[in-house]
């Protein structure tokens, strides 16, 4: 188990932090053993390229040679440098941070009654810290943090001079009130996908206090009480235009991961809107989907999700803005993980064609495209193959689809909720493309028994084909 946790951690390390590593765990001051020196150095030299040479007895001749195997010895070894990789990624977050190693800094210097010296680390923690852009909730802790280092200070020296505990107090206020508010928004949020209830604390009593308080006034608060006011009411369209409002014009007072799940907040405003067929918000949420592929606040370490990507997709091409959306297909193609990335690439340039009517270009790209045991996105590409069969009549190619894709669908472990999803879509295709309905009373009768049926993929597409 040791040894498993030992690669995984050395393989999630980049080449700049293998180098790095290599320096720390042959420093005495972190590391006395030279078995462990040897460990590392023979784990090194396979872990990226040869990890087939790694096993128990190759790792036990490097550390051990010439002696028989005893796994303990190795597993006592394994564990140290496990160690030892713990300390070096806790270090590396601290050098991270200017202000948390000066905030350290700071509290040893104080405990050593080291006037001088206090002050001037104070002083330049306090200007580091003020000096950057971010005024999320963490900062306003931080604040609170070294304003709580100086009044421990001030009280040890014995000072007579009274020490603003009215603003260290306020500051500690504004950086839970902020916390506590960010945390509600993310279980609001989970709440909602998960039907789990979560106890909220004294929720109510803070925001009844914010009623009318300056504390609104302050960009992180605000922001996320109106996120707040969002995501327990749908109605309330005031409170995301106004949210909406702030995220552009305050985006850079956050770390892009906090942007983030704000985007994603306000997104999923829309996303609930658009369910209850409020079309205004398919322009809303595509404006908040440009502005977050311009703060690059949809790749995270380097990757965006694929779900985002045809998300921001298909509400472009429902808009018909066609320039901007070849453009992020093409774009943020790289950005999709490697093992899907031609899938989605394809699947999504495919939907592109299909909007412009291109349907030669479409098939070509859904036809030719391995999607790699992604059964999701191989239904819905099943689904879009369907739609451009039914709209062009061909009715040999679609009755053949339509049997292999039911086929598909009851060989493979499909979730339960997604079989029935495209059972239903092919159920209901066979229907209208046989002319099941003979006359107005029978294709309403249809019309009904789609808008119905709750688990249906392309339910507006079969409306419309109906409605023609």
């Amino acid at each position: 188990m040791v040894k498993i946790k030992l690669i995984e951690l050395l393989q999630s390390l980049s080449d700049d932090e293998i180098r790095q590593f290599d320096k720390y765990v042959r420093s005495p001051v972190h590391n006395k053993h030279e078995k462990v020196i040897r460990l590392f150095k023979f784990l090194r030299k396979h872990i990226k390229d040869h990890p087939d040479k790694i096993s128990t007895e190759t790792m036990y001749k490097a550390i051990f040679p010439g002696e028989p195997l005893k796994p303990q010895k190795l597993h006592h070894v394994s564990s140290y440098l496990v160690n030892v990789l713990h300390e070096y990624l806790a270090w590396v977050e601290w050098k991270k941070d200017p202000v948390v190693s000066g905030l350290h800094l700071t509290r040893a210097l104080g405990s050593r009654q080291l006037e001088k010296h206090f002050t001037k680390s104070l002083e330049n923690t306090r200007a580091t810290h003020h000096d950057q852009s971010i005024r999320d909730a963490g900062f306003y802790l931080k604040e609170y943090q070294l304003q709580f280092e100086e009044y421990k200070h001030a009280r040890t020296q014995g000072r007579t001079r009274e020490f603003n505990l009215q603003e260290l107090t306020r500051t500690h206020d504004i950086a839970y009130i902020a916390e506590k508010l960010k945390n509600t928004c993310v279980l609001l949020s989970h709440q909602a996908v998960t039907k789990k209830s979560y106890d909220m604390g004294p929720l109510d009593e803070i925001i009844g206090f914010l009623q009318g308080h300056p504390f609104l006034e302050i960009p992180t608060i605000a922001i996320y009480y109106l996120t707040f006011k969002a995501l327990t009411n749908q109605e309330d369209d005031e409170a995301f235009a106004q949210l909406k409002s702030k995220l552009f014009e305050l985006s850079h007072l956050f770390k892009v991961a906090e942007l983030r799940d704000l985007y994603i907040h306000a997104i999923n405003f829309c996303i609930k809107k658009l369910n209850t067929g409020n079309e205004k918000y398919r322009r809303e949420v595509f404006d908040i989907y440009q502005s977050g592929l311009t703060l690059d606040v949809f790749i995270n370490q380097g990757v965006m999700s694929p779900w985002t990507y045809s998300n921001i997709v298909q509400v472009g091409l429902m808009l018909k803005e066609f320039a901007i959306i070849e453009s992020v297909i093409n774009r943020y193609r790289e950005y999709l993980p490697k093992d899907k990335r031609e899938a989605y690439y394809s699947y999504n340039y495919a939907w592109f064609y299909y909007q412009k009517k291109d349907y030669k270009m479409a098939m070509q790209l859904l036809l030719k495209t391995d999607y790699g045991g992604d059964l999701l996105i191989t239904c819905t590409a099943k689904t879009l193959l369907t739609r451009m069969y039914f709209e062009l009549d061909e009715i040999d190619s679609l009755d053949s689809l339509l049997r292999s894709f039911k086929v598909f669908l009851q060989r493979k472990k499909v979730l339960a909720y997604h079989k029935e999803l495209y059972m239903n879509f092919i159920h209901f295709v066979k229907l209208i493309a046989n002319r099941s309905w003979k006359d107005e009373p029978a294709r309403q009768t249809l019309i009904d028994e789609i808008k119905s049926t709750q688990v249906l993929a392309a339910k507006d597409w079969l409306l419309e084909q109906l409605e023609q």
